[in-house]
């Protein structure tokens, strides 16, 4: 059985999708022969093109095999759960990555999202937590969770359905953050919101559908990572304003915050504009003498360990 992992936040702009990506490729690349999915649930659909490439995720969406139909599934009269035909090999160096593979998304998912909100099957309840188990019958069904040793799940930065089908199949997330004032505040409450307002949630009426072995009802914290975390250029370690809110980071979350923390840098951006993991850029200057591809495949580790503690 694989370990679910949701990389979630509320807020756009933190790095959730780079750190889903470097998360998925630094498990396959350093863990071998540990075998690894990564999830597209958001319809922006960047981890899927960073997986792809801008040219096989057109052809995969145009084929209409994507996750979109697993909640199309519930949405469309006679449309039927998908199979493993979702699932796609990276376009990534086999040699690295082979054993890392993508459900991608489309840009449509978002219409679907509208869609989910809008329509009932059954009785109200029932059809309240059987749309937001979707992702939990289709891995039950296509016995796709047990080919797996970790999937990760990149959400959208919202709260609706489908990130609440992902958390549903979590056994725990990953908060990436920004150290300022706005994930501050945040950060609890997105917390508080999985813990009070989807999992509870979902437990009160989990006994009025339909049977779903692979749901977990608790959905842990795994940790919270800081990402983008600007330098001051000099001596004295990080902007004024990043340190601030890095300090009361550090007192609130303790040993859930996590480390290395990920600094900012044009080194990333360009590793994600020609589709490949840091780790792959290591000899250049931007990432190489940074030292950013030591850090992800550091906190890899640091997550790896608490992931395999759920």
């Amino acid at each position: 059985m694989a370990k679910r992992i949701s990389v979630i936040n509320f807020k756009g702009g933190v790095g959730k999708t780079t750190l889903a990506f470097e998360l998925a490729a630094g498990l396959a690349r350093y863990h071998k022969p540990a075998r690894v999915l990564a999830v597209d649930m958001d319809h922006q659909s960047s981890l899927s093109i960073l997986c792809l490439g801008a040219t096989g995720w057109d052809s995969v969406v145009a084929s209409g095999n994507v996750v979109d139909k697993v909640f199309r599934s519930f949405v469309a009269e006679g449309a039927t759960l998908p199979g493993r035909e979702i699932i796609y090999q990276t376009a990534l160096k086999q040699n690295h990555y082979g054993n890392l593979h993508v459900v991608p998304a489309s840009l449509q998912l978002d219409d679907i999202e509208i869609d989910l909100t809008a329509t009932h099957r059954g009785n109200a309840i029932q059809s309240e937590w059987n749309k937001r188990t979707l992702m939990c019958r289709w891995l039950e069904q296509t016995g796709v969770d047990q080919d797996y040793d970790y999937i990760i799940f990149d959400c959208p930065p919202a709260t609706k359905i489908v990130s609440q089908n992902a958390i549903a199949a979590s056994h725990g997330y990953v908060l990436p953050v920004v150290p300022e004032a706005v994930m501050e505040r945040g950060a609890p409450h997105l917390a508080q919101m999985v813990r009070t307002g989807i999992d509870a949630k979902l437990n009160a009426i989990a006994g009025f559908g339909d049977p779903r072995p692979i749901f977990v009802s608790e959905t842990k914290l795994v940790g919270v990572v800081i990402t983008r975390i600007q330098s001051s250029g000099g001596y004295s370690g990080y902007t004024d304003d990043h340190t601030q809110h890095l300090n009361s980071l550090q007192r609130r979350w303790g040993a859930d915050l996590l480390t290395p923390y990920i600094p900012y840098g044009t080194g990333v951006s360009q590793t994600l504009s020609v589709g490949v993991p840091v780790y792959d850029w290591a000899s250049t200057q931007n990432i190489g003498n940074r030292g950013i591809h030591r850090a992800y495949r550091e906190l890899t580790e640091a997550l790896k360990l608490r992931i395999d503690a759920l």
